[in-house]
């Protein structure tokens, strides 16, 4: 459990005091994974949300389960022994501190890199059901990730996808356990328990695309293009896909990467497991040839992901990370 002080609660509580509330979003883009016109569905989804949800996506329900259950345990357990993972940062566990330049949440998180069995000797059937998961939810976002190419008429229909599958490629996996926070007052009206206090602060994903799923409890919120939050009602049966940064500077702006945050549940925790598929370092990330239309020009510069990710981990959750990247039209 994350056990913060009264002054910490106010510090998280005010990154959303001046916000003004957000509303119930029943209107998320679903998609089919079992039908192959869906494709179509994710090229507008992509464009106009940079989100969306996906159902009949081929994950063993008992996979997620059982990862979900081992999860539970292992946050239930001590400090000590959560901190016995093994791993070298910025992998292993971690609580309260979102990356190294000061962000703070109401967050404890498992991290791990997805090109090598995760290491957790002390956690063997927490590891088991990791590497199962993982291997599920690859799949799919790898699926996606072709009808993508499919929907955008881009060959080979692979181009994305297997740069998630090359052996190189720097994909991690992160858990996040969001205690309930008696501290938040429920908003009047939704009912589902969501206050001021936040839990993950708004940002966008660095990577290519990210899979979610969490448990039946409320907490997500994503922004739309005029600025406006919404909360996306959760569900526990299906996944939810953000476009990443990465894929943004791909498709030349065509799709947009997602701000979003999660904010904390005064009643009930919340579990989310998400799956950020990378490219390898070396990747060098430009808008597709394929995509470019006659003398249209790129809006960014080309980078590695290594040059990407680097900056992206030296700035604050709500800074603008492809702004340095971007190219300055002529005047």
């Amino acid at each position: 459990m994350v056990v913060v002080s009264k002054p910490a609660i106010e510090q998280f509580s005010s990154y959303l005091k001046n916000n003004k509330p957000t509303t119930l979003f029943t209107q998320i883009p679903l998609v089919d994974l079992s039908k192959p016109d869906s494709k179509h569905q994710i090229i507008k989804a992509c464009e106009e949300f940079g989100f969306f949800k996906v159902i009949n996506h081929g994950v063993p329900m008992e996979s997620i389960s059982v990862l979900e259950s081992e999860a539970t345990k292992f946050f239930s357990l001590p400090l000590c022994e959560k901190q016995k993972t093994g791993q070298t940062q910025p992998y292993g566990y971690g609580h309260k501190r979102i990356g190294t330049q000061g962000d703070v949440g109401w967050v404890e998180y498992l991290l791990l890199t997805t090109n090598q069995d995760p290491s957790l000797h002390s956690f063997q059937t927490l590891r088991v059901a990791l590497n199962n998961y993982m291997k599920s939810v690859k799949k799919m976002a790898c699926e996606i990730l072709e009808m993508m190419a499919d929907g955008l008429k881009i060959q080979p229909r692979n181009v994305l996808s297997k740069l998630l599958m090359d052996e190189e490629s720097d994909s991690v996996f992160r858990v996040n356990h969001y205690p309930p926070c008696p501290n938040v007052q429920p908003l009047s009206g939704n009912g589902n328990g969501n206050g001021d206090v936040i839990g993950f602060g708004e940002h966008t994903d660095p990577q290519i695309i990210s899979v979610l799923r969490s448990n039946n409890t409320s907490g997500l919120q994503i922004s739309l293009r005029e600025g406006s939050w919404i909360s996306v009602p959760p569900d526990q049966t299906s996944f939810f896909i953000n476009v990443g940064d990465s894929l943004q500077v791909m498709t030349n702006g065509r799709f947009k990467s997602v701000k979003h945050r999660v904010v904390t549940n005064s009643v009930k925790s919340r579990l989310s497991m998400i799956y950020f598929g990378g490219p390898p370092l070396s990747e060098k990330i430009a808008p597709l040839p394929s995509l470019m239309r006659g003398d249209q020009q790129s809006l960014y510069k080309e980078f590695t992901w290594f040059e990407y990710k680097k900056s992206a981990y030296n700035s604050r959750l709500t800074d603008n990370r492809l702004i340095h990247f971007e190219k300055i039209a002529a005047s």
